[in-house]
């Protein structure tokens, strides 16, 4: 999933806070990350809890330009986590990304960078 990320520094707060409260409640797992004005965020859990989370982003006015760009089940989960924050030094940008934005990439290419493998964990 993508979307904007024209929050201010409390409402991000904020909905990170509800996301780890929500999705622990609901065993989802999710790892997400804001370049640039740009969210992409994985998400694992069961349908019902995922659909009803979906419900609730579409609602919130604080999300727009939502794009689900994958949706499949998986055999295994690899999201455990409630909210995970990856956050990418410029330089990662740069190596990682090279010149493009989140959006251009594919479900694949933010599956891969979202695994968090190549990026630092926020604190």
């Amino acid at each position: 999933m993508i979307g904007g990320a024209n929050h201010t520094i409390q409402s991000l707060a904020e909905i990170l806070g509800a996301s780890e409260r929500n999705n622990r409640r609901d065993e989802i797992g999710s790892a997400m990350l804001f370049h640039e004005g740009e969210m992409a965020q994985v998400i694992e859990g069961a349908r019902a809890d995922l659909d009803r989370l979906m419900s609730r982003l579409w609602k919130d006015p604080r999300h727009h330009n939502i794009r689900v760009l994958d949706d499949r089940p998986v055999m295994q989960r690899r999201m455990r986590e409630p909210a995970r924050l990856c956050a990418l030094s410029d330089r990662q940008a740069a190596d990682i990304l090279r010149g493009r934005r989140l959006s251009d990439l594919s479900s694949a290419g933010l599956e891969k960078l979202l695994s968090c493998e190549h990026v630092r964990m926020a604190a």
